[in-house]
């Protein structure tokens, strides 16, 4: 196992000015003594704890591998599924073998009325994407099928029809026209030559279909929705019947896919872009039946490539990996079938490992630092000036009707309708991904469960659900440098703190907070409140509409916009729930801690500190064109620079970079 990080003052480089620049004053020593290996992109603080859990969770998978009578059947299909990824002589004997079958079903497509029930084979057999489809579009073939609370009534679960289709990282790689954009390209379409020749194609066919694929691709991208006018959930929420969908796509019979997919009825379909299937129909007409099926071979292959045999690993990686992400090796084979029994048997493997590393005395304890912070932000929207008293008695209400969920979920998932062969890794993987897909889809016109969870419990992550409205932190994330049990409350509540805050604030960030308290679509803000909270905001979209450097790209303010304002908000409600627990000890910020430092120096360096360290230009700069979070030394450096907290607390100055002259804040 390797260490876990903990915080310690000693991270700090006091040969540097923490107003000139905190993130290097905080960051630089671990930076330098913490190199990016060379199988990543980026290496920080978050990705040790993250390695950390892996291995963890190896852990007890060689223990469940071990073929034991005693075994129970969670950790034997947990045990069986991994021993089948680690059994590289049998995956690589076999080739492109497992995958024949759908190869051969995509080789008789003849029709292109065949290809509803086509499609829905494939997505049966392929990982669903654990994306909240307000955030991101959905990566499947063609498009996505999922299910979501209704917009309008988040009592109910609907089916939801997405745009997708794209292997590159988002439609701006196909779109831009500047010189990068267009070498990626031309190195993808070599890439899905040469994917295509492993498959069993000739060579001069295999460059044709390469060709084929990103010409279909961009036709997908240049009629889906932009990824900023997907983060206003106004925008997807276009209800229609069976047959409104029908009639966006008279070519692709709807009935047949979904009795193909054994898909029960939805009371309403949501579909987020209807411009997106619109274009769809027109690729169904313009494009050959040949066409289609080098598409769709593709696609297929594209997808469980990290299943195959090692040529195939290999090549995803040398384009995924190396030329995206800027790796320059794959991670050992251990660690990544670690991550895939995670992925495909979440709830499984993640029994094992609450088990052994997550007591329940650390999930009281994150429960107290929640609580602690809500009722922070109950004071601060109570305090807050430009809100009138109807807005914050609904805002109040929504708080009051949060669900809190730490590390685990209060009843695991039933995994005994999973066949698991030790003898068959890309079955498992595709009847883990059908068992899940059924699962999804038999929820269309459910009853919403808000209990249950989007992310598995060795995950390094957290996140906020608002058509749920719960707040989510996996056991993952609960370890050192962001959850320490041995820590102060000032290195609480400055590292995971900051998160809880965060979380809590997504609920009221420039999407959340058009989400009522039962996670409905609904406007409860007046028109005056609405108008100060937009000018609050676009304070903060300004200052991080930027370039950055180290990215080659500028960063659009209006796509981090939501994650920006829940950083500045998350630590300003922790440093408030920090100040209430010190005080209610008879102690305050200013007082010096055991390690010499004021207790409010502590909060802002263990902020820093898991936010320490360094991305790969590559991996930067897709990033920064695709997620909705700003690069780690913006996260530190715009924040803490809003705040007249850290100017106290460092004897920082006006003038100084760290003292904005206008600071921005909403929350």
């Amino acid at each position: 196992m390797p260490d876990v990080e903990h915080f310690s003052l000693a991270q700090a480089d006091p040969s540097l000015d923490p107003c000139s620049d905190f993130f290097q004053y905080a960051c630089s020593k671990w930076i330098k003594a913490n190199p990016i290996p060379p199988d990543q992109g980026g290496w920080g603080t978050f990705n040790m704890l993250a390695l950390w859990n892996t291995a963890a969770v190896h852990n007890t998978l060689e223990e469940a591998a071990q073929a034991s009578p005693n075994r129970t059947l969670v950790q034997q299909k947990a045990g069986d599924y991994y021993a089948a990824c680690m059994d590289e002589n049998a995956i690589n004997k076999a080739g492109i073998a497992p995958l024949q079958p759908d190869l051969d079903r995509i080789a008789g497509l003849r029709k292109k009325s065949q290809l509803p029930e086509i499609l829905a084979s494939l997505h049966r057999s392929i990982r669903p994407a654990d994306l909240n489809f307000i955030d991101a579009a959905y990566q499947g073939i063609v498009f996505g099928i999922y299910s979501q609370p209704g917009l309008d009534d988040a009592s109910i679960t609907l089916a939801i029809l997405d745009q997708s289709g794209l292997a590159l990282p988002a439609r701006e790689f196909y779109l831009n026209q500047d010189a990068k954009s267009k070498e990626i390209r031309d190195k993808y379409v070599k890439h899905v030559a040469r994917v295509l020749e492993l498959s069993g194609e000739p060579h001069a066919q295999a460059a044709v279909d390469a060709e084929t694929v990103l010409a279909m691709e961009t036709e997908l991208a240049s009629v889906a929705m932009d990824i900023v006018a997907r983060r206003d959930p106004k925008n997807l929420n276009n209800k229609m019947s069976l047959q409104q969908v029908q009639a966006l796509t008279p070519s692709f019979q709807w009935k047949r896919y979904f009795a193909s997919i054994q898909a029960p009825p939805s009371p309403q379909y949501l579909v987020t872009a209807p411009s997106f299937f619109r274009g769809l129909e027109k690729l169904i007409q313009a494009r050959s039946i040949e066409q289609w099926r080098a598409y769709l071979r593709w696609s297929t292959v594209h997808s469980q490539a990290s299943s195959l045999s090692q040529p195939f690993v290999e090549e995803n990686f040398d384009f995924f990996g190396r030329t995206l992400g800027g790796a320059q090796q794959l991670q050992p084979r251990w660690r990544r079938c670690s991550l895939y029994a995670d992925i495909d048997l979440g709830e499984a493997v993640g029994q094992a490992y609450v088990a052994k590393y997550f007591p329940p005395e650390n999930k009281e304890r994150m429960l107290q630092l929640v609580k602690a912070i809500k009722t922070a932000l109950d004071e601060d929207i109570d305090a807050a000036t430009w809100m009138s008293d109807k807005t914050k008695q609904a805002a109040h209400a929504k708080l009051s009707a949060q669900v809190d969920k730490v590390g685990y979920p209060d009843h695991w998932r039933d995994y005994s309708a999973v066949e698991i062969r030790r003898n068959d890794f890309l079955g498992n993987v595709q009847r883990s991904s059908a068992f899940e897909i059924r699962r999804r889809i038999a929820q269309f016109g459910q009853p919403t469960n808000r209990y249950e969870w989007g992310m598995t419990p060795p995950t390094v992550n957290a996140y906020e659900d608002p058509q749920h409205n719960t707040i989510n932190f996996p056991a993952g994330i609960l370890q050192p440098p962001f959850f320490d049990a041995t820590a102060t409350d000032a290195v609480n509540f400055g590292s995971i703190g900051a998160v809880i805050g965060h979380e809590i604030i997504h609920g009221y960030d420039d999407q959340g907070r058009k989400f009522d308290a039962q996670g409905n679509l609904k406007d409860w803000w007046t028109t005056t409140d609405a108008a100060n909270y937009e000018q609050r905001d676009q304070c903060i979209t300004e200052e991080y509409t930027q370039d950055v450097p180290e990215a080659g790209v500028k960063q659009n303010g209006k796509l981090s916009a939501g994650e920006d304002t829940a950083d500045n908000g998350g630590i300003h409600i922790a440093l408030a729930g920090l100040q209430a627990t010190l005080k209610s000890q008879g102690r305050d910020l200013d007082q010096p801690a055991q390690n010499g430092a004021t207790e409010l120096q502590n909060f802002f360096l263990s902020y820093a500190n898991v936010w320490c360290g360094d991305l790969r230009p590559e991996t930067a700069r897709t990033a920064v064109m695709t997620q909705g979070h700003s690069l780690s030394r913006y996260r530190v450096n715009n924040v803490i620079s809003n705040m007249p907290e850290f100017a106290h607390a460092f004897g920082c100055r006006a003038g100084h970079p760290m003292v904005h002259a206008n600071a921005c804040r909403v929350w």
